[in-house]
């Protein structure tokens, strides 16, 4: 499959990055709306084998991507550094504990990594000493001569009415507050797609913009306009691989003693559409890797990861998506 890039731009206010679980599922509504129900569960049942199956990452800013999990270096390694460039101790631990804090790589720095020429000690040197080639700010690690555009927001705390989900009515009195998320206007995010047909999905991204993704849609919440930017081409040169999406593994699919990965456990809901009112759309909890895990694969496929059912309504099958997305 070939790598693909797509931009999002929003168009007001959001509630959060879009994951890899949050895409599929817009990606899969947008299917049915365009081609009809019948191709949607053709896909879903026999998903690794048709010939319009896709992997895509989760969101992130424009310019970066999600930092690989890593040690960067030992105590021992960055006492030494700190000594060999006469540096304080209170400096030497200001500059150590930003290592942690790394969340991001710029693109360039990323790709670097990728072929194998990040050198982790020089990144320690230049955090600890404040110079050097590599700069850290806003939990983004880059390069000194390159500019990366600040994520500009503003949030706030709105106040709705609270919806019972099995009446589809409001009850007198409840309300509930959530976060809304309001992004510069030069700000775009983007994610990335595997597949061996792009022109299948291109009136899908279309489509999308018009719909939304995400919830919250009717209030006008989660609007982007999505437009697909190209082939994205890369070097790589590393053993390990770079998850860039939430991931539910098969067990022999890793190396985990050679891994290093976290898990998290979420409650999705599904998308709250006419013909679900008065349901229950509460998914079952489920666990999976997150994106920046670094794993060594046991197996060479094109697709790693699962699509379990995780509810039925209506005798309707409802998936959850955990196929992995690697760099």
């Amino acid at each position: 499959m070939n790598t693909y890039k797509i931009s999002l731009t929003p168009r007001g206010s959001i509630t959060t990055f879009p994951d890899s679980q949050t895409l599929f599922g817009s990606i899969c509504w947008s299917i049915r709306e365009l081609y009809g129900e019948e191709k949607l569960e053709k896909l879903l049942d026999n998903f690794k084998h048709n010939e319009d199956r896709f992997v895509i990452s989760s969101t992130f800013p424009k310019g970066v991507l999600r930092a690989p999990m890593t040690n960067w270096a030992t105590l021992e390694e960055i006492i030494d550094i700190g000594n060999k460039a006469g540096l304080e101790s209170n400096q030497v631990s200001r500059g150590s504990k930003n290592l942690k804090k790394i969340d991001y790589l710029s693109e360039r720095v990323f790709r670097s990594y990728l072929r194998g020429e990040l050198d982790r000690l020089e990144v320690v040197k230049a955090l600890i000493s404040e110079e050097g080639p590599y700069v850290f700010s806003d939990g983004v690690l880059y390069y000194r001569d390159e500019h990366i555009p600040r994520l500009d927001s503003y949030n706030e705390n709105s106040r709705r009415n609270f919806i019972n989900r099995l009446s589809g009515t409001t009850d007198e009195g409840q309300l509930f507050y959530y976060n809304r998320v309001f992004l510069s206007t030069d700000c775009k995010l983007f994610f990335l797609m595997k597949t061996h047909n792009i022109d299948y999905f291109l009136p899908i991204f279309r489509y999308m913009s018009d719909i939304g993704i995400g919830g919250d849609k009717s209030i006008g919440v989660n609007s982007y306009e999505v437009v697909y930017e190209g082939e994205f081409e890369y070097e790589k040169n590393i053993e390990e691989n770079i998850l860039l999406s939430k991931y539910i593994p098969y067990y022999e699919e890793i190396d985990w003693r050679k891994s290093y990965f976290k898990i998290s456990m979420g409650n999705y809901k599904v998308e709250s559409r006419d013909e679900f009112v008065g349901e229950d759309i509460l998914k079952d909890e489920i666990g999976y890797l997150v994106e920046g895990s670094t794993l060594i694969l046991n197996q060479d496929k094109e697709i790693y990861g699962r699509l379990p059912v995780v509810k039925e309504i209506k005798g309707k099958k409802i998936r959850h998506n955990g196929l992995g997305f690697f760099l």
